[in-house]
């Protein structure tokens, strides 16, 4: 990815979460795994970002809550950012367009999407949408994509290439949709792309009907918030406690004798080991909404916690037992 220099790089991640909405967690997973931005470094390590990385965070944000995945826009230039938003920004206005003020319609095709998403569309806001059609395949649809009164058509692939992006465009023509949104299950990067620089949003099979709610109706209110989010939120940016024990430590320990009956050490440092790896994992889970990044960030942090608390039990006995971690090859 081409960035400009970083002339002007005086944004701490703190301000820079502020500025853009994205929480600093997600900021460092996006960075480690897709290279979103690469900012400048303090002599402490610290990172300093620039208005450029700044405006490109803004443009990514906005483009991932209205469905694109990060992937396929994390190494757009600037200038390919604000086209495709400016992409879906018509896109949107032409679903908000619509006669009356009557809840959406909406039409589900797929041959487990509908199945998958029953329990929420029995709790439809009636205000906001009304079901007019679900058909389990594109041949179903056609006979009767004539009678239905669509406005958001969600067409389920289970594989999606430059055949596939062409068909949903025609099922669209078909039923009069003015918002498409394709639900795939594995696609080529390139059909994705496709999709998304005419505004129509792809969304990796499975979704909840929350996150399909939300792309239906960027405007709506969510229907229910993540319980005790505000908590949740508060572990963002917490300063995590070192581990004690790396994974070559632990495994001296998980394989040592002891001189007490039972194997406490042994348990402990596996269990060690697991929680370790579930702090990576849940700082590296893809988040699609503040509420995701700020429930993981709370994973993150509470494993951690939890962590230390047990590896001070494992200093105790690796004390107790004489286990030399350091030096045993």
């Amino acid at each position: 990815m081409t960035t400009s220099p970083h002339t002007d790089s005086s944004y701490r991640i703190g301000a820079v979460s502020r500025l853009t909405g994205v929480p600093a967690d997600t900021l460092r997973v996006w960075e480690r795994r897709y290279g979103v931005v690469e900012p400048q470094r303090t002599g402490g390590g610290s990172r300093l970002y620039s208005q450029h990385d700044v405006a490109r965070l803004e443009l990514i944000k906005r483009l991932v809550d209205a469905g694109h995945a990060i992937g396929t826009v994390a190494n757009l230039t600037l200038e390919q950012l604000q086209a495709r938003a400016a992409t879906v920004q018509s896109a949107q206005a032409a679903s908000d367009a619509r006669p009356g003020q009557g809840p959406l319609g909406l039409v589900l095709v797929g041959n487990t999407l509908p199945l998958r998403l029953a329990a929420g569309l029995r709790e439809l806001d009636a205000d906001a949408f009304v079901l007019a059609g679900s058909f389990a395949d594109p041949a179903e649809f056609a006979a009767a994509a004539g009678e239905l009164q669509a406005d958001v058509l969600v067409v389920e692939m289970p594989t999606l290439n430059d055949d596939g992006s062409t068909q949903v465009r025609r099922m669209q023509r078909q039923c009069g949709a003015r918002r498409l949104i394709v639900v795939y299950g594995f696609a080529q990067s390139r059909a994705l792309g496709r999709l998304e620089e005419q505004g129509i949003v792809a969304l990796r099979f499975p979704v909840t009907w929350e996150e399909l709610r939300r792309v239906c109706a960027p405007a709506l209110p969510a229907t229910r918030a993540v319980p005790g989010l505000e908590d949740f939120e508060s572990a963002l940016g917490a300063a995590l406690p070192q581990r004690r024990f790396d994974d070559r430590q632990l495994a001296i320990v998980a394989g040592a004798s002891t001189t007490i009956r039972c194997e406490c050490p042994h348990h402990l440092a596996d269990l060690i080991i697991s929680m370790a790896r579930f702090e990576q994992y849940s700082a590296e889970c893809e988040n699609r909404s503040r509420d995701d990044a700020a429930l993981h960030a709370f994973l993150h942090v509470t494993t951690a916690r939890a962590r230390a608390m047990l590896e001070e039990a494992l200093q105790k006995l690796v004390e107790v037992e004489g286990i030399d971690v350091d030096n045993q090859r």
